[in-house]
């Protein structure tokens, strides 16, 4: 395992017992279980990239500072490394009523934080030219903007359920889009219908009067436009 974790002080204090691979891993980073006497933690091996890891640490302190993710511990820049609390609870692919309304309830919340950042532009990601996403954002162009700091990867691995709470994990696409793109995520990843789309808006927006099926389903479909895209280059770079 390439980590060296002898001068963090935490672990000179109350050293490492067992470490372990995680059985199912991220596209981004390798994650390793950390076993002390008194903590586990989640040791994540980030891959060098373009992504913002600073700031991705800096998210998830005001993440963990709201209840809405795990604490995190240190950010090594140099070995690539973020150490943080290892959380408990359930990836689910099917929700509940109670579940829609927790997990709206908890990314009401991740939306009221304030931090400044790039805002996303949608566009560039739809390269080489992709008619039918171009046609989704030029529609999206007439549509009330409301941006806010959005997770941008809610898909049901980045999200825990325990017990009557909700928690995010996997903070690195973090940045400023409008809420609707977080939104349609969850709609699209756990396969809302219409009436569970509704009551799940319900529950986050708490006023009817500022729902848009129609956002929601243009971003949506842009939502799934670029998970195909990715994992379609994703598989052509493990082909090399």
């Amino acid at each position: 395992m390439d980590l060296k974790l002898e001068g963090y002080p935490f672990f000179l204090k109350d050293p490492i017992k067992t470490l372990s691979l995680l059985p199912k891993q991220g596209y981004c980073n390798i994650n390793y279980l950390a076993i002390t006497e008194n903590t586990r933690y989640l040791l994540r091996k980030l891959q060098p990239n373009a992504i913002n890891r600073a700031f991705e640490y800096k998210v998830q302190q005001q993440a963990h500072h709201r209840k809405l993710g795990a604490k995190p511990f240190h950010y090594d820049a140099e070995n690539y490394l973020i150490i943080s609390d290892f959380l408990d609870g359930e990836h689910k692919n099917k929700l509940t009523p109670r579940d829609l309304r927790t997990l709206a309830s908890t990314l009401r919340k991740l939306h009221k934080i304030k931090l400044r950042t790039k805002r996303y532009r949608l566009k560039k990601d739809f390269k080489p030219k992709h008619t039918k996403a171009l046609k989704a954002l030029r529609k999206l162009d007439n549509e009330p903007k409301d941006f806010v700091l959005t997770h941008h990867d809610l898909n049901p691995r980045n999200i825990l359920f325990h017990h009557q709470s909700v928690k995010f994990i996997d903070w690195e696409y973090t940045g400023i889009n409008d809420r609707y793109f977080d939104l349609a995520t969850i709609a699209a990843e756990f396969n809302l219908t219409p009436k569970e789309e509704r009551y799940f808006l319900r529950s986050y927006f708490k006023n009817s009067a500022k729902i848009s099926l129609k956002k929601l389903h243009l971003y949506k479909e842009l939502y799934t436009i670029l998970c195909s895209l990715w994992f379609n280059n994703l598989n052509n770079n493990n082909k090399k």
